[in-house]
């Protein structure tokens, strides 16, 4: 299955009805061993790339896992970056993620 890379180890994987926002991570089995796994975090429908987008956003944000006390300014600090970072980004690939999406439906059908 196609997979569209992000950034973060966030990706895009979309089926033949959904786009699954998904995240990849390193984390360890009940043995302790470190291993490889993706946590699904949502799917919106094929045509709703931007919803999908703004998800992506408001994790990159403020991670979920992120359970530290910050102050404004640092907040303030880090939604500017990861806001210009997303920009940046999506100026760069957001036409070929709805081409290579479009791309993908049209295989599947």
């Amino acid at each position: 299955m196609m997979k569209i890379q992000l950034f973060n180890g966030y990706f895009i994987e979309p089926d033949l009805l959904n786009l699954a926002l998904k995240q990849s991570y390193t984390g360890k089995d009940k043995n302790g061993n470190e291993r490889e796994s993706e946590k699904i975090i949502g799917y919106w429908g094929r045509e709703n790339l931007s919803g999908l987008i703004k998800r992506f956003y408001s994790l990159i944000e403020a991670p979920e896992d992120d359970n530290r006390i910050i102050s404004m300014q640092e907040y303030v600090d880090r939604v500017e970056q990861s806001h210009q970072r997303l920009e940046d980004w999506l100026k760069e690939n957001y036409a070929r993620v709805q081409s290579d999406i479009k791309r993908d439906s049209s295989r599947a059908e």
